[in-house]
């Protein structure tokens, strides 16, 4: 199965209709956003993405200002969680966080397979026994390039999409 993976997508459209036509290309069945979506524009590019992909899983970020409307405009589609999302998909054992505070324990723990953040900007993969994947900034700002990120459940492997 292929996960889609962003963050930090900080309303820039142009950018967020880029990360949802790679989705499709690479055909995912699920999407995972670890936070700062900023307001809920979001939701108004992904209806491409809504009719190939069911389901978006997500964190709010520290620049999650309107929760509610986030909630409201993503039902049905995107699950939010308030800190931290631990879930299951096609079998691997994930975690999604915004901030960076834990997530090099919960890598080194062994309890995840694929352990994802964001809140940096700034791209971080690292592989041993299990995945650390900060897929940097959708959106652009504070790096030199826009990233996204695939996750094949099957190869557990990684591919970064620079937008």
């Amino acid at each position: 199965m292929k996960i889609g993976i962003l963050s930090d997508s900080h309303d820039n459209l142009d950018n967020i209709r880029k990360a949802v036509k790679a989705f499709i290309e690479a055909e995912v069945e699920a999407v995972i956003h670890a936070g700062d979506f900023c307001s809920p524009f979001f939701f108004k590019v992904v209806g491409n993405l809504k009719s190939v992909c069911p389901k978006m899983y997500a964190v709010y970020g520290n620049n999650d200002g309107d929760r509610v409307l986030l909630s409201r405009c993503g039902h049905g589609f995107c699950e939010f969680r308030d800190v931290v999302y631990k879930l299951d998909i096609d079998g691997k054992k994930i975690v999604i966080m915004h901030y960076p505070d834990v997530v090099e324990s919960l890598y080194r723990s062994g309890d995840f397979d694929l352990v994802v953040y964001g809140h940096t900007h700034r791209l971080v993969l690292e592989q041993e026994k299990s995945i650390l994947l900060n897929p940097g900034a959708c959106s652009g700002y504070l790096v030199e390039r826009a990233t996204i990120a695939l996750f094949d459940t099957q190869e557990m492997k990684v591919n970064v999409v620079t937008l």
